[in-house]
């Protein structure tokens, strides 16, 4: 017999084990989460910003 809840626990628990695997690879290959791209994009324009004002004091 079909049961549509016991389906939704099964795809959770495949979620639990596939989801650490895929970010793994994700990780290794060189792929990075948008969250992690844009502070490190902000990071780096204010440290941009940092040298440009000691450049201008020296």
């Amino acid at each position: 017999m079909f049961n549509p809840f016991g389906m939704g626990k099964d795809l959770k628990g495949m979620e639990k084990m596939v989801k650490p695997a895929l970010e793994k690879f994700m990780k290794e290959s060189g792929f990075v989460k948008q969250d992690v791209l844009d502070k490190a994009i902000e990071r780096i324009e204010s440290l941009e910003r940092k040298v440009s004002d000691l450049e201008r004091r020296f």
